[in-house]
């Protein structure tokens, strides 16, 4: 699982908690990378391991003449070992996994072959509320489903298991300090990107003739 972001500006994605981890590539600009306090910087053909569970920050900082162009993937073979992850970690890892199940105290507990009582006071020891992991993966994995399937908001919180009455957009901006519109324009692919930014400079009946003569 991957997304691939573009900016012409600088932008940053706040509040990033990856369940797995996280290999950052970046291929063209550059990119900060800020998690305890310390900030790495990223150029062209430069790689980054994000840790599991560990807070981080990312600014794109691209211009007009030179984008910010990098890659985050989910590294698969990062699923935790369940008789050594604390409950919050494993429970984390699914949610990411399968956002559309129905995350309650009930199918947690099913799943772990633990009491729902004993789930929801074991988070409570480990500072955790099944509510905010839930919240939180979700909106993670908003990030990479952004662009997929469709543009529609009902769409992508059908995919990740959003209440279809609940604010996703501003959950998602308080959450990463950027708009849901803004997180699909940086992922979109490169034509249609090209298409929205012809379309705010040229009226819809042009956009087509200007992508023919840029080709």
């Amino acid at each position: 699982m991957h997304v691939h972001l573009q900016s012409h500006f600088p932008v940053w994605l706040h509040r990033l908690l990856p369940a797995f981890p996280w290999l950052v590539t970046q291929t063209s600009g550059r990119a900060i990378i800020r998690r305890r306090g310390f900030e790495r910087l990223l150029v062209p053909g430069q790689q980054l391991i994000l840790k599991p569970f560990e807070p981080v920050e990312v600014l794109l900082d691209g211009d007009y003449v030179q984008p910010s162009v990098c890659t985050f993937e989910v590294q698969g073979d990062g699923l935790v070992d369940l008789r050594e992850a604390s409950l919050y970690q494993r429970i984390s890892q699914r949610i990411f996994l399968q956002p559309q199940h129905t995350w309650d105290a009930t199918h947690v507990s099913e799943l772990m072959d633990m009491p729902a009582l004993k789930v929801r006071a074991k988070l409570f020891s480990q500072g955790y509320a099944l509510t905010d992991i839930c919240r939180t993966q979700r909106l993670m994995r908003a990030l990479f489903e952004a662009n997929q399937g469709g543009s529609a908001v009902a769409a992508l919180k059908r995919r990740i298991g959003w209440p279809m009455h609940g604010d996703l957009e501003t959950a998602f901006h308080d959450r990463l300090g950027v708009s849901l519109v803004t997180a699909r324009r940086l992922s979109a692919s490169p034509s249609r990107r090209q298409s929205e930014m012809l379309s705010a400079f040229y009226p819809p009946d042009r956009v087509l003739q200007q992508l023919v003569a840029c080709d």
